[in-house]
């Protein structure tokens, strides 16, 4: 189960994600996967809108444990569904790996957008 200040990280990615601010989202992440532009190409291979998913999606939140080199760290993977104005719900999957890297901060990297 992903604590709540895991959930309020892919809140504010999916946000950023939505409105497009992906020099924002590689600050954020520190470019520690993607940049700005490969964060835009993921987006625009697609061909969708993306578009602010229900609340409820992110009290769904799906996210396994991995494993992390400090005792003291932990990290979880996510694949957080992305909705469209074309599909609503769309097959578009954000992968995101959040992590407390000490208490109450979190970091976030991005794996990508993917279909299916």
């Amino acid at each position: 189960m992903l604590p709540e200040e895991g959930v309020n990280a892919v809140r504010v990615v999916v946000g950023l994600l939505v409105r497009g601010e992906y020099e924002e989202l590689e600050t954020l992440t520190e470019a520690r996967r993607l940049t700005a532009a490969q964060i835009a190409a993921a987006v625009e291979r697609h061909g969708r809108d993306l578009i602010s998913p229900p609340e409820a999606a992110f009290r769904e939140v799906e996210a396994v444990e991995v494993p992390r080199e400090a005792p003291d760290e932990r990290a979880f993977h996510v694949a957080f569904p992305l909705w469209t104005a074309q599909d609503g719900l769309s097959d578009l999957t954000l992968g995101l790996t959040v992590a407390e890297v000490m208490e109450g901060v979190w970091t976030v990297e991005l794996d990508g957008v993917h279909a299916g």
